[in-house]
């Protein structure tokens, strides 16, 4: 059974005649219908693009050390440290050994690199302990420079530790894997599969107004044999919760409606389907508006299992157990 033979009365549905339908030009995201490369997804599961430019790039070292990992950051504020006053050091050495007081004229090499690079770094950073000193002019204006240098440099670096930190992210952690479950329905109580996933704010702040939008894309043979990508909003059973004080299970009724109706896990390999995840909220501490991306490959999602209870009361308080997050247990288990 062929994905593009199901998915058929719901394209015509919406006037889909050889082509996108018009909803598809909505639902597609910004990715189009000719990224049709079977073997990738196209967002990752940390929120990212699966996307690799090439050609022209844009030097903005502004960007990139607001965005990369803090991890990074550090080595590369600690290697600029470490660098610039290597580089003021052999200056100083430059002078001669006696462009410096306080140092011995007769000392090593190695001894005399020490004394320039820690009083690089004394000058650098203002300190200066008077035990070093520049003599001559030479000496004198490469300190000079040094001082400036350093001043330029924390506050550069202030600035972007400030902006690293008042940078608003949404710290949500997606399930690692969607489950397809069977499902009852809140209006007509009709027992039907969905498609579920859940999510946990991972911080100790408040999410309000957080809005969900699930799309599910596929690779579609055309008559032609070519291949196309479709895209198709999933309805949700509830797309927006005014706060997140617990988890959230997002959910999309499988019904007869539903672009997932009738489909099995092999119909969703043999199409290559992806579900793509959009969340938006304002968050309070930040007054500022947050969102993320995640998806699921058709690999990453579980049949004929269920989601395990999160959290439970205790002692007049309600626990919430973050880590159970992924954690998945068969139909007739208890939560």
């Amino acid at each position: 059974m062929k994905l593009s033979d199901i998915t058929q009365s719901f394209r015509r549905a919406r006037n889909i005649v050889g082509q996108a339908a018009p909803s598809d030009s909505q639902d597609d995201l910004g990715f189009g219908n000719q990224v049709i490369s079977s073997g990738s997804r196209l967002i990752n599961q940390d929120g990212s693009f699966n996307i690799v430019r090439s050609g022209y790039q844009s030097w903005a070292p502004y960007q990139h050390l607001v965005e990369m990992s803090w991890k990074r950051f550090a080595v590369i504020v600690f290697l600029f440290y470490v660098i610039i006053n290597v580089l003021f050091a052999f200056a100083f050495m430059a002078c001669g050994r006696y462009s410096l007081n306080g140092v011995d004229p007769g000392s090593s090499f190695w001894a005399f690199f020490a004394n320039c690079f820690f009083f690089s770094i004394q000058t650098f950073t203002t300190v200066g302990y008077g035990t070093l000193s520049p003599l001559g002019f030479t000496a004198n204006a490469i300190a000079a420079l040094d001082a400036l240098v350093g001043l330029m440099s924390f506050a550069l670096a202030t600035g972007l530790v400030f902006a690293r930190f008042s940078k608003p992210r949404a710290q949500i952690l997606f399930s690692k894997n969607a489950i397809v479950t069977p499902y009852r329905h809140r209006e007509t109580g009709e027992i039907m599969d969905s498609l579920q996933f859940r999510i946990v704010n991972t911080r100790n702040n408040k999410l309000i107004n957080l809005e969900a939008k699930v799309v599910m894309t596929w690779l579609e043979a055309l008559p032609d044999g070519s291949l196309a990508r479709r895209y198709a909003n999933l309805p949700l059973e509830r797309d927006r919760v005014t706060l997140l004080p617990l988890n959230w299970t997002i959910v999309h009724p499988i019904d007869k409606d539903s672009p997932m109706h009738r489909l099995q896990c092999d119909d969703l390999i043999r199409s290559h389907t992806e579900i793509l995840i959009m969340l938006q909220g304002y968050d309070d501490t930040f007054a500022q508006n947050v969102h993320t991306n995640s998806s699921y490959t058709c690999h990453e999602i579980e049949w004929g299992v269920k989601f395990a209870r999160m959290y439970h009361s205790q002692n007049g308080h309600t626990i919430l157990e973050i880590d159970r997050l992924d954690e998945l247990v068969g139909l007739d288990e208890e939560e």
